[in-house]
């Protein structure tokens, strides 16, 4: 790839995709907690929160993984960024319009309703 081992290309991408991993991982591990319960996907499917805390930890993983992998110089390693590229993308977009419908829906819930007022 003609970006591939570009040294800006490298920080940004891996400073981009390191965050948009976390901004994944801190709700889905946040989420799995006693205290915080909200289920992504469903009790149904997912009645002990197990499989969310393993995409949790997925999605911590390629947090640090993107993040230390592209700050830290190395030589070309073949198809492993692109990889690593493919697997963020597809927890992206797999899980990110979930989890940002349950963060918006619970910030609804918690907001106290407004009294209405006589015009």
């Amino acid at each position: 790839m003609f970006l591939e081992n570009d040294r800006t290309f490298d920080l940004v991408w891996g400073a981009a995709s390191g965050m948009i991993s976390l901004a994944l991982a801190v709700p889905l591990l946040r989420w799995s907690l006693p205290q915080h319960r909200r289920s992504v996907f469903g009790t149904a499917i997912d009645p002990t929160y197990r499989l969310q805390l393993a995409y949790g930890l997925l999605a911590m993983g390629m947090f640090v993984t993107n993040s230390l992998c592209r700050f830290i110089p190395h030589g070309s390693l073949e198809y492993v960024h692109s990889t690593y590229a493919f697997i963020t993308l597809t927890l992206v977009f797999g899980f990110g319009p979930r989890v940002v419908y349950l963060a918006l829906r619970g910030r609804r819930e918690a907001r106290p309703s407004q009294p209405m007022r006589a015009s």
